[in-house]
């Protein structure tokens, strides 16, 4: 593997990552003067309220709350931030748990409760701090009444492996939360509440991020059953009567666009794949090559996606085309794998993995996928590097590589060649980078 491009790849990447570190995503969208605290296009007198809460959750809570303690450094303030194991820290004020990402555990649950009890405390002259950050749909979570938690963890574990995006698995989980879809709005009303948002999402939406606890939710009990039908999931009994009440109309909705409760709340948007993306390519451009930005909207089959980067990678060594040499194609987004049998990895690495068989024996160019956040699936790396020569080098060491492809075992063949990417766990997550460099 050429050791410059692979430690371009790197510096690109990181550059990316510092442009979405949530403190300076919070202090760059709050102004305060004195007791004034503007955010995004609203005011507010902070002489006016009685309490401010925080309820921060998502992989980005504890500075995203460290941050907003600076902010407001002279006032005291109730809350928590609920984060995953291993991104915990002391904080001033603010009481810091941690929880199980992807799937919620024990932990989760009784954040969940802990919110809603905290909450229930919230009054018309008091104001609300939401910051929310991506995993923050399994990290707090609150089933319906009636929804057995062991079930509702069931279905977690097997949307995650069917394949199903990020839209897809967040539509259900608002339906099965009293929390999520509106839910937290519903909950603090009539205090008043500033969300900022860091998104982990294609397209930004603010209903799919978290899935959506302060904002309106557009989809229904039908788009909940469609889904389960498309991807052939098998309900379990207390989840299978949510949803036939849910289709009967004899279970509430999630909030929709007009509920009073909305006109107390504002979200921002504060951190996204865009931002990061721009700084990657001001990175790329400082350092010699010919950038071409190309999408913040990738989504499919990682192993798919991979065949399209890897044609781009021939095209510009053959015809210097879409730009001359040397060149960095950037994107961004996030990817799924469908998971029919076993194995280690992420959607990055296997995403490297189809990359490398595609590419085999090209020179002079590598790829770089990665997670923001600096853990892709299930493993402590953020993705992996691939190349022209990743095959070869992993045959030599008795790895087959479209057999470890098939059994998403991607891991085990980066680790073996020494190319996967290990950054640790960043604070911050605004999806997946993707990086390719031709000499």
């Amino acid at each position: 593997m050429h050791n410059g491009l692979k430690k371009d790849a790197a510096e690109i990447l990181k550059s990316a990552i510092e442009a979405v570190e949530p403190s300076v995503a919070v202090k760059r969208a709050l102004a305060r003067d004195k007791n004034t605290l503007q955010v995004g296009n609203r005011s507010y007198d902070l002489d006016k309220f009685r309490n401010i809460y925080v309820v921060a959750f998502g992989k980005a809570s504890v500075p995203m709350s460290k941050a907003l303690e600076e902010i407001l450094h002279d006032l005291p303030l109730k809350g928590m931030a609920i984060t995953k194991y291993g991104l915990g820290s002391k904080l001033e004020q603010i009481e810091v748990y941690e929880a199980a990402h992807p799937v919620p555990d024990e932990n989760s649950l009784k954040a969940g409760q802990m919110v809603k009890e905290m909450l229930s405390q919230a009054g018309k002259e008091d104001l609300v701090f939401f910051l929310i950050s991506g995993g923050g749909s399994s990290l707090f979570a609150l089933p319906r009444k009636d929804v057995s938690f062991k079930e509702f963890v069931k279905l977690h574990e097997a949307l995650l492996s069917s394949g199903a995006t990020i839209k897809e698995i967040n539509t259900v989980r608002k339906h099965l939360s009293v929390v999520k879809g509106g839910g937290l709005a519903r909950m603090v009303f009539p205090a008043q509440s500033i969300s900022l948002v860091l998104s982990d999402v294609v397209g930004d939406t603010l209903d799919i991020v978290a899935s959506g606890p302060t904002v309106p939710d557009s989809s229904t009990f039908e788009d909940f059953y469609d889904i389960v039908e498309r991807y052939q999931i098998k309900l379990l009994p207390s989840i299978s009567r949510l949803l036939e009440d849910g289709l009967n109309g004899l279970v509430e909705e999630t909030l929709k666009a007009g509920d009073p409760v909305f006109d107390r709340c504002y979200s921002k948007l504060i951190g996204t794949n865009c931002i990061a993306l721009d700084a990657a390519e001001k990175k790329a451009s400082q350092m010699g090559y010919n950038t071409l930005l190309l999408s913040s909207y990738i989504t499919g089959e990682s192993k798919e996606i991979a065949k399209v980067f890897a044609a781009l990678a021939k095209n510009e060594l053959l015809h210097g085309r879409p730009m001359s040499r040397p060149a960095c194609i950037i994107a961004g987004g996030e990817a799924t794998v469908t998971i029919r049998n076993g194995g280690k990895g992420g959607r990055c690495q296997e995403m490297a993995l189809s990359f490398a068989i595609e590419a085999e024996g090209l020179e002079d160019m590598l790829f770089l996928a990665a997670g923001t956040d600096g853990i892709d699936g299930p493993t402590d790396a953020a993705g992996a590097f691939a190349d022209g020569s990743s095959v070869e080098k992993a045959a030599m060491q008795g790895l087959d590589a479209r057999e470890m492809l098939n059994s998403h075992d991607s891991y085990p063949f980066f680790d073996g060649i020494g190319d996967l990417h290990k950054i640790g766990q960043t604070g911050t997550n605004v999806m997946d980078i993707y990086i390719l460099l031709v000499k």
